[in-house]
């Protein structure tokens, strides 16, 4: 092999509709399990030992049956909706209403 060449490897397919479904319910394990024990940002890394030790062979799991891009994009979603959900709370409890517009223009 000379400097410059390399190897290719053949695309994977696509998850099908089992697959996605094994993904899904290891997904939706794993993040009971971060429910359970009060664990939100499973990326953070300070919450790291913790995942490990409390979610360790769940979030093995969920990482053995999902594609890593789906991984990784289901973890930071989860986060993103808690912490959305918890800012609209904060807001409705100090009296905030819903806008009686919608702001999204798009069609």
């Amino acid at each position: 092999m000379g400097f410059f060449s390399r190897t290719e490897e053949a695309p994977k397919a696509p998850p099908n509709k089992a697959k996605r479904k094994e993904c899904w319910d290891a997904r939706d394990k794993f993040f009971d399990c971060l429910l359970t024990n009060n664990i939100d940002n499973s990326l953070d890394p300070k919450e790291l030992d913790n995942v490990k030790s409390k979610c360790g062979a769940l979030k093995n799991d969920f990482e053995g049956k999902c594609v890593a891009t789906w991984v990784k994009y289901f973890q930071e979603k989860r986060y993103n909706d808690l912490t959305r959900q918890r800012y609209i709370e904060k807001l409705e409890s100090e009296g905030a209403q819903p806008l009686p517009f919608k702001l999204d223009n798009r069609k």
